[in-house]
């Protein structure tokens, strides 16, 4: 459940199963976020981890010593609980505000696509950053409105975080988005009542959606940070 994410410059093929396939453009995302530092042999964390897929790829193909996956909907670790069953992987409800975990708890945390929704920004990259073991990586992924991106360059700094990478992924985004506009609609048209087909095509970032118009006018920029405590 994101926006997804296209290679520009050369055609990058995961290595997927095919029922994974359909999701190739999310899991694409969550490659490009995630595999920017080796992961293999690392604790990582996952906030904001909604149902769970970006954590169950991320602990099936690049190799972590554990993954835990946090959110906030009860209803969001259930199914994950239930859906993605793997040995180093496990899901708990958490506060993406106020994160409960003793301090330096992980090597590694990632965010993709969910901070835009926080009340607090600075409680979160502070929460972060506490949870983070000394030299360790924040992977950090978002959309915000042009005119705040300076604004979460400097909050992340004053976090205390070095930035190690900054991008504007926005072009990117936007291929994907449109590659996988067929099949986004096909699915609300087939599994929603007609009613609510118009507000779920707009959650899913289709090409009439408001979100997909500011992307592709560069009114809204999607961002990719790597990180260091």
């Amino acid at each position: 459940m994101n926006y997804g994410y296209v290679n520009l410059e050369q055609e990058i093929k995961l290595l997927l199963s095919d029922y994974e396939q359909e999701e190739l453009y999310s899991a694409q995302l969550y490659h490009h976020v995630a595999n920017a530092i080796p992961l293999n042999g690392l604790d990582v964390l996952e906030v904001g981890c909604g149902r769970g897929g970006g954590s169950s790829y991320i602990a099936r193909y690049l190799h972590p010593k554990t993954m835990t996956g946090v959110d906030f909907s009860e209803r969001n670790i259930k199914f994950c609980q239930k859906n993605h069953v793997i040995p180093q992987l496990n899901f708990c409800i958490g506060d993406a505000e106020s994160l409960e975990f003793a301090d330096s708890s992980f090597d590694a945390v990632v965010n993709v696509e969910s901070s835009h929704c926080y009340a607090s920004i600075e409680n979160f990259f502070s929460g972060v950053y506490k949870v983070l073991r000394p030299n360790g990586h924040f992977l950090f992924a978002d959309f915000r409105s042009k005119d705040e991106i300076d604004n979460i360059k400097g909050l992340l700094q004053s976090s205390g975080f070095k930035i190690l990478k900054s991008e504007l992924i926005t072009d990117n985004v936007v291929k994907a988005m449109d590659l996988d506009n067929g099949r986004k609609l096909t699915l609300i048209k087939q599994n929603a009542p007609k009613y609510l087909q118009k507000l779920l095509s707009w959650f899913a970032g289709c090409q009439e959606s408001p979100i997909y118009k500011a992307l592709k006018n560069r009114d809204v920029e999607y961002f990719c940070y790597v990180l260091q405590k």
